[in-house]
């Protein structure tokens, strides 16, 4: 592996203070007896006057930016974390974006083609598609595992061989019936295309996965992907009717109307809480895994990097990924998180589903993605 010459030089590179070393780390912290605006002249030098990476001379703050999922109870964790840490690192300021990846991962892309030395955000929260485009696009820097005590911790299936970033919780993609129009047990993928379940199928737009699993089943795979639509064009009408948002989406699944789908786990728990007559099953041939990796941005100040793979540590750790995947209901990439009981009795969370999840390539996801929505509206939508 490669490591980041910020990482090295953190390694090799103090600033000697009343005949004592001070770290990076020392520095963030924010040391009670040495004034932090001799720590910030001593050991940055020059104060940037970008506000993305920030300074920390003369008193000034180091401020970051944390992206953040927009919806729900996915603000939870990351608001409880920065208090937290604010707390012990007085001299580190977070602030959070809160938006949905597809709307502001451009937003990230654009900053960095006009402004790259000022970053839209410095870190924070992405989904696997995201994940995977930003690596094409160079937007991730590498993170050292060996400088971060929690990354051992991490499930085999969460960290990634090129260390671009690390996982911190897994949703997954499952079967979600209404249990009183479907009250008996549906536990495999191929339930979707039974001609028993004739008319009784809805998917929010393009459903990729159910496509995948259909190419699984039956001697294809995500990079041959026939045998899959084959199946969907022969069986096309077991949709009843695809929508356009959850709203929708849970009134179609509620009311029977349509009673079987492929969807979110964590949705469907959030709908299930609230009182409809829904059920999550992870099929018998596996969940499909979606990881969420926290990141660090390119293009950052040495001291912004060394600040970003800190608190990425403390993020992956057994607490944090804990209440992540309480909030935000995942598996938490931590093996040794610990899920309150009415959590860890769910059946996506047993160990059972949680080892045989299915990680696909989401490169090639993303790479294909476009090509197979044309291909869905042109050969299954329209036999619907």
């Amino acid at each position: 592996m490669t490591v980041p010459s910020s990482y090295q030089a953190t390694r090799t590179r103090g600033a000697s203070i009343l005949g004592r070393e001070i770290s990076r780390r020392d520095l963030l912290r924010g040391l009670g007896t040495v004034g932090l605006a001799t720590l910030g002249t001593v050991a940055c030098g020059q104060v940037s006057s970008n506000p993305s990476t920030g300074g920390s001379g003369a008193g000034k703050k180091l401020q970051l930016t944390m992206f953040v999922f927009l919806g729900g109870d996915l603000g939870v964790m990351p608001r409880e974390f920065i208090a937290e840490w604010q707390e012990s690192h007085p001299n580190v300021e977070i602030t959070m974006y809160e938006e949905s990846n597809q709307v502001g991962y451009p937003k990230m892309l654009s900053r960095a083609e006009t402004d790259p030395d000022n970053p839209l955000v410095n870190f924070g929260f992405f989904n696997a598609q995201t994940t995977e485009q930003g690596i094409v696009d160079q937007m991730w820097t590498e993170l050292d595992y060996s400088a971060m005590s929690n990354a051992t911790q991490i499930r085999p299936a969460m960290q990634r061989g090129d260390r671009v970033g690390i996982g911190i919780g897994a949703d997954q993609l499952g079967l979600v019936h209404n249990t009183e129009e479907m009250p008996q047990a549906t536990d495999s993928w191929s339930q979707l295309w039974n001609p028993a379940n004739d008319s009784m199928v809805t998917f929010f737009g393009f459903p990729w996965y159910a496509v995948y699993m259909a190419a699984q089943l039956n001697g294809g795979s995500l990079t041959d992907m026939e045998p899959g639509w084959q199946v969907w064009q022969q069986r096309a009408q077991n949709i009843r009717t695809l929508v356009t948002s959850n709203p929708q989406y849970l009134n179609v699944l509620a009311s029977g109307t349509a009673p079987l789908t492929a969807y979110f786990n964590g949705t469907a728990h959030q709908w299930v809480r609230d009182g409809a007559p829904l059920t999550y099953v992870p099929p018998a041939e596996g969940a499909v895994s979606l990881p969420v990796h926290l990141q660090s941005v390119r293009h950052q100040s040495e001291q912004a990097q060394e600040a970003c793979q800190e608190i990425i540590n403390e993020m992956i750790s057994p607490k944090w990924c804990a209440r992540w995947a309480e909030t935000s209901i995942e598996v938490p990439a931590n093996a040794e998180a610990v899920l309150p009981p009415e959590m860890a009795s769910l059946p996506a969370f047993s160990q059972e589903t949680v080892e045989a999840l299915i990680n696909p390539d989401y490169a090639v996801v993303g790479q294909q993605l476009t090509a197979w929505t044309d291909r869905w509206e042109r050969d299954v939508v329209s036999g619907i």
